[in-house]
C-alpha cells in the first residue's frame, strides 16, 4: 500500500506545474457540484431566498464553473459563490473562493471584504430559517466561513512566496558558481597553452635564424618536450573538470626551476632567487605561485624578448611574496596576441586563496607581485 502512494505521489510531482493546478481545479470545482447540486433540486428548507429550482441548480453549476477560474478570478468566484449561499444554503464554495482571493493576490482589500463578508454571514447565520439564533455561534460561524479562509490563503501565499525567494537565490548562487568556474577553468587553459606555445614558437623561429644546422635537433626535441607536457597538463585539466580540484599533478614551487630553464633556452635571460620550503605550503598557494612565475615569465618573452628577468620569492610574516621583474627589452619582432586572461585571471586566481597582485611599470621595465597567505582564505560564495 505504502508503495502504491509513493508511486503515485511520485508521478505527481512530475507532472507540470500548470497541469497539478488545473486536475486541482477540476476535482474542486466536481467537489462544489456535488455539495451544492443535491439542495438545488430539492427545495432548501434553509436557504435565505426561495427560488425555482432551475435557478438554485444554475447558481450551483456557475459556483462550481467559477473554480476552474479562481486562481486568475477570484472576485466573480466569490461573487458567484455568494449567490449559490443564498440559493442552496451551501457555504464551501465561499470559503474556497475566500482563500483563493488571498492565496492568489488577486483581490486588493481583501481584508475589508472579508471583514464584510463576515459581519454578513454572521447575520445570515443569525437569521437563517429553522436554526436557533445564537450570536456567539452565528460569529464564529461567520468568521470560520469567511476570514479563517482568506488568512490561511494568506499564509500559503506567503510560503510560496518564500520557497520561490529561496529558488532564486539557488539559482543565482549557482549561476555565480558556474561562472567562477568558467572563468577558473579559462585561466586554467590560458596559463598551460600560453607558456608552452610561447616557448614553442621562440624555439621554432630559433631553427629559422640559426644558421648552425647542429642545434636544430636539440631545438626541435625541446618543442617536442614542450607540447607533450602542454597536452599532458591538458589532459589533467579535463580530468579535473569531472573531479572538481587541483590534479594531483598540480605544478608547484618546486616546479620553477624547469620554467627558469624554459625561458634561458628561447634567450631569455632569468636569474632565479627563490628560497621558499614548500614543505608546509598547501597546494593551492604553491600552485598559485607557479602561475605567478608563468604568466611574469611569459609576458617578459612576449613584451620584452630578451631582457633580463629576476625572479625571487621569500616568506614574509605569514605570506609568500612571489616577484618578477623584467628590465627593458628592446623593440618587439614578433607580436603575440592578447587572450585577455593572463594578468586579469591571474589576479582572480591570487584573490581566490586570499592574496593581492600588482603588476605595474618599474624602473624601465615591468613588475609582477604577488603576496599569497601561508594558510589561504578562501572566501565565501557571493
Amino acid at each position: 500500500m505504502r508503495e502504491t502512494i509513493d508511486r503515485w505521489r511520485e508521478r505527481w510531482a512530475s507532472l507540470d506545474p500548470g497541469r497539478r493546478d488545473r486536475i486541482v481545479d477540476l476535482a474542486l470545482a466536481a467537489t462544489v457540484l456535488v455539495y451544492t447540486l443535491p439542495p438545488a433540486l430539492v427545495d432548501p428548507y434553509d436557504s435565505s431566498i426561495v427560488v425555482p429550482v432551475w435557478v438554485a441548480t444554475a447558481s450551483a453549476v456557475v459556483a462550481s464553473l467559477t473554480m476552474l477560474v479562481r486562481r486568475r478570478w477570484a472576485g466573480p468566484s466569490l461573487v458567484f459563490s455568494l449567490v449559490c449561499y443564498l440559493f442552496t444554503a451551501q457555504s464551501i464554495p465561499v470559503s474556497i473562493a475566500a482563500y483563493s482571493m488571498t492565496a492568489h493576490r488577486t483581490v486588493r482589500w481583501w481584508q475589508a471584504v472579508a471583514a464584510v463578508l463576515t459581519v454578513g454571514f454572521a447575520i445570515g447565520y443569525h437569521y437563517q430559517p429553522h436554526m436557533s439564533p445564537n450570536v456567539g455561534i452565528d460569529a464564529v460561524r461567520g468568521i470560520t466561513t469567511v476570514y479563517v479562509a482568506a488568512v490561511v490563503g494568506t499564509w500559503v501565499r506567503g510560503y510560496r512566496d518564500m520557497i520561490q525567494t529561496l529558488t532564486d537565490d539557488v539559482h543565482i548562487r549557482e549561476e555565480n558558481a558556474a561562472a567562477r568556474e568558467r572563468r577558473r577553468i579559462a585561466a586554467e587553459l590560458h596559463d598551460t597553452v600560453t607558456h608552452a606555445v610561447t616557448v614553442m614558437v621562440l624555439k621554432a623561429g630559433m631553427i629559422q635564424e640559426d644558421t648552425d644546422q647542429e642545434d636544430n635537433p636539440a631545438l626541435a626535441r625541446d618543442i617536442e618536450d614542450q607540447g607533450v607536457r602542454a597536452l599532458t597538463e591538458l589532459r589533467e585539466l579535463l580530468t579535473v573538470l569531472r573531479a572538481g580540484d587541483l590534479p594531483g599533478s598540480a605544478q608547484g614551487i618546486d616546479a620553477i626551476p624547469r620554467l627558469v630553464a624554459d625561458s634561458n633556452t628561447t634567450g631569455q635571460r632569468v636569474d632565479l632567487d627563490f628560497v621558499v620550503d614548500g614543505t608546509h605550503l598547501s597546494r593551492s598557494v604553491e600552485h598559485a605561485a607557479y602561475r605567478v612565475v608563468q604568466e611574469g615569465l611569459n609576458n617578459a618573452r612576449k613584451h620584452a624578448p630578451g631582457a633580463t628577468v629576476t625572479v625571487t620569492g621569500r616568506i614574509d610574516d605569514d605570506e609568500l611574496v612571489v616577484v618578477v621583474h623584467n628590465a627593458a627589452g628592446p623593440p618587439r619582432g614578433r607580436v603575440f596576441g592578447e587572450s585577455g586572461y593572463g594578468l586579469a585571471g591571474l589576479r582572480e586566481r591570487i584573490m581566490l586563496v586570499g592574496g593581492t597582485l600588482q603588476a605595474g611599470a618599474s624602473g624601465g621595465g615591468f613588475t609582477l607581485t604577488a603576496r599569497i597567505p601561508v594558510d589561504p582564505v578562501v572566501p565565501g560564495p557571493s
